[in-house]
C-alpha cells in the first residue's frame, strides 16, 4: 500500500512539473513569440517603435554609427516635424562630423527633400518634413563622414489617416493573442487533468488488485 501511495504521489509530482514547464513556455516564452512575430531583430535590421503618445521611432545600425528617427504619426497633405539622432553605435556619442541629408521616396519614384537643421548638440537635428499624400513611401538618410559615406533607409512608411484599417488590424490582432492565449491554458488544464485522472484509476486499480490478492 505504502509503495503504490508514493508511486502515485511520485506521478503527480512529474505531472505539476510538467505542467509548470507547459505553462511558462506558453505564458512567458510563447507570449514573447506571439509579442515579436519571431522575427529576428538584430542590429542590423531597422526598428520601428510607437510610444502610447503616438511618437514614432526609427533606429538603424550603420557601419559604426546608429541613426534614430523621431516623429509624430504622418497624415496625409499635413507638414510634420521630426528629430533625427546619429550617435556612436559603440559609446551611444553623438557624431559630431557627421553631416546629413534626407529625403522621401513615394511608390512612384517621386522623391522630396526633408529639411535637416544642426541644433547646438552634437549629432541631433530639427527636421522640416512637408506635407504628403497618402500612401506608403520610403525615407533615405545619407551620412557624410570622414570616413566616406552611408545611407540608413526606413521603408514601408505609412502615411494614413488616423484610426483606419492600421487600428483595425491592430485589434483583431490583439483579439487573437488573447484568444490564443486562453486556448493554451485551457489546454494546459486539460493534459493535467487527463493526466491526473489516469493516476487515480492506476492507483486505484492496483489497490483494488492488492486487496483482492490480499482477501
Amino acid at each position: 500500500m505504502k509503495e503504490i501511495k508514493y508511486k502515485f504521489l511520485r506521478f503527480k509530482s512529474s505531472a505539476s512539473i510538467l505542467l509548470l514547464t507547459l505553462t511558462f513556455y506558453i505564458f512567458g516564452g510563447g507570449a514573447q513569440a506571439f509579442a515579436h512575430g519571431g522575427e529576428d531583430h538584430g542590429d542590423e535590421k531597422p526598428k520601428t517603435e510607437t510610444s502610447k503618445a503616438g511618437t514614432v521611432t526609427r533606429s538603424t545600425k550603420v557601419g559604426d554609427l546608429e541613426v534614430t528617427l523621431k516623429h509624430s504619426a504622418f497624415e496625409p497633405d499635413a507638414a510634420n516635424t521630426g528629430r533625427l539622432f546619429i550617435t556612436k553605435f559603440a559609446t551611444n556619442e553623438g557624431a559630431g562630423d557627421a553631416v546629413p541629408t534626407m529625403e522621401i521616396e513615394s511608390g512612384n519614384s517621386s522623391v522630396t527633400p526633408i529639411a535637416v537643421e544642426k541644433t547646438d548638440t552634437a549629432g541631433s537635428f530639427n527636421l522640416k518634413i512637408p506635407a504628403l499624400p497618402e500612401g506608403k513611401y520610403t525615407i533615405r538618410t545619407t551620412l557624410k563622414t570622414s570616413g566616406g559615406n552611408n545611407t540608413a533607409t526606413f521603408s514601408d512608411v505609412e502615411v494614413a489617416h488616423p484610426a483606419t484599417e492600421t487600428a483595425a488590424n491592430g485589434g483583431a490582432a490583439s483579439w487573437l493573442y488573447t484568444a490564443l492565449l486562453f486556448l493554451a491554458g485551457a489546454v494546459v488544464l486539460g493534459i493535467f487533468g487527463v493526466l491526473f485522472y489516469l493516476a487515480s484509476r492506476i492507483a486505484g486499480g492496483k489497490q483494488i488488485k492488492e486487496e483482492t490478492v490480499s482477501a
